[in-house]
């Protein structure tokens, strides 16, 4: 064991943290570098702070398993992503530990079952299908995938959930960009979010007096009060299920068509064999792990990670893009993308009680998006090369800015 402290490795080598891609399609350097070395390494943060990175896949899941670390931001010291985020996310359930946060997460996970997300399963396909109409109506392109594809199916999967018509995802797509980037002042981050709160309010106010099939009406129908959510905090709880599951599975589809556009023996694969939809999926989670600062934990106990003693009061940071890439679990063409690879125990949700929520709605746009898009636009093509596609560097959600795409014969 290292008994070495954090105040004790400060030096002027310490990477900033969150550390951009310099290849998008690789792990930072850096974190690559920490992974091989072994041990957790020293990190400083947006306010200065020092906290320790955790890069290997054994090491992320003994931190995110253990009662040794806190999640909850509102204690001293917790490393936090912005300064709005204590006052964002602060006593929401996401961010406490169990058995609260398990208690409130049983009664959302509900909402986020394996059976519920099936069952939209083919109202989804039909968005798919009615997305894919759009783009061939273009006759050929050049479209913005992005714009065109990845933002609208997770946008109308959120008002399925939500039941919200559609014309309110410009306001969840504002607000989960607006949230994940990280360029954004103080200022402009609290205007957006004030903004979104105020329409889910009016939203939640709405479905008192007209509930229906959806996430809102049931959580209030049962499950409000004083051991459950009160009233007055359902805003926030939207908005932070809003923010966590909207941008991230649009980030990923847009990935991982880039990824597939990119390596063209990988998507005639899927092509010949639709059935490896699920692989395909877990594949792209895995190689892109979207979520670049999270998560994010606080030493509430002297623990030993990786050889390296955590002391109590110490905040821990995850590079979940360099834990996924770790050959020890995912063999040694870990960097390359391969959708058979049948892979199991990837990071990219996280790992233990605070694994990501909704990770079974995302799995179902992913699983129907990328088979349909190849089996009907087969010739789909980037119109730019890779080096000119412009990537999303300093932000919560790694991600393309846009993917600029056509199909048919070359104009």
């Amino acid at each position: 064991m290292t008994e070495t402290t954090i105040a004790g490795r400060v030096d002027d080598d310490v990477p900033f943290f969150p550390t951009a891609r310099t290849c998008p399609f690789s792990a930072p350097p850096a974190h690559t570098a920490f992974r091989e070395a072994g041990g957790l390494h020293q990190v400083a943060l947006w306010d200065g702070s020092r906290h320790w990175l955790v890069t290997r896949h054994e090491d992320i899941r003994a931190v995110l398993g253990s009662p040794a670390f806190t999640a909850d931001l509102r204690d001293e010291g917790y490393p936090l992503v912005h300064p709005n985020q204590r006052e964002t996310e602060g006593g929401t359930f996401l961010r406490l530990d169990d058995p609260e946060h398990n208690r409130l997460r049983r009664i959302l996970a509900q909402e986020f079952s394996v059976r519920r997300t099936r069952s939209m399963r083919p109202r989804l396909l039909a968005v798919a299908d009615q997305l894919i109409d759009d783009m061939l109506a273009t006759a050929g392109g050049p479209v913005d995938f992005v714009k065109a594809f990845a933002l609208p199916l997770p946008s109308h999967a959120m008002c399925l959930v939500l039941g919200v018509p559609y014309e309110a995802h410009a306001l969840f797509q504002q607000h989960a960009a607006a949230e994940s980037n990280l360029d954004n002042s103080h200022a402009d981050r609290e205007r957006h979010y004030l903004d979104a709160l105020a329409y889910y309010d009016e939203l939640i106010e709405y479905k008192s007096r007209h509930p229906a099939d959806d996430m809102i009406s049931r959580l209030l129908a049962e499950h409000t009060g004083p051991h459950a959510f009160p009233r007055e905090d359902l805003p926030r709880l939207v908005a932070v299920l809003v923010g966590a599951g909207h941008e991230t599975t649009a980030n990923a589809l847009g990935l991982g068509t880039l990824a597939l556009l990119v390596n063209p023996d990988q998507r005639l694969k899927l092509r010949a064999h639709p059935e490896l939809a699920t692989s395909t999926a877990e594949e792209m989670l895995r190689y892109w792990s979207v979520l670049s600062t999270d998560p994010r934990r606080l030493a509430v106990e002297d623990v030993e990670i990786g050889g390296t003693l955590v002391r109590k009061g110490e905040g821990v940071v995850v590079s979940l893009v360099a834990g996924n890439r770790d050959p020890r679990v995912f063999g040694g063409d870990a960097d390359d993308i391969d959708i058979t690879r049948g892979v199991l125990g990837h990071v990219a949700f996280g790992f233990g009680t605070h694994q990501c929520l909704g990770q079974n709605l995302a799995r179902v746009e992913l699983e129907i998006a990328w088979p349909r898009l190849f089996e009907r636009i087969p010739d789909l093509r980037l119109t730019v090369p890779e080096d000119q596609l412009v990537f999303k560097r300093n932000s919560i959600i790694f991600g393309v800015e846009s993917l600029p795409v056509a199909w048919g014969p070359p104009r």
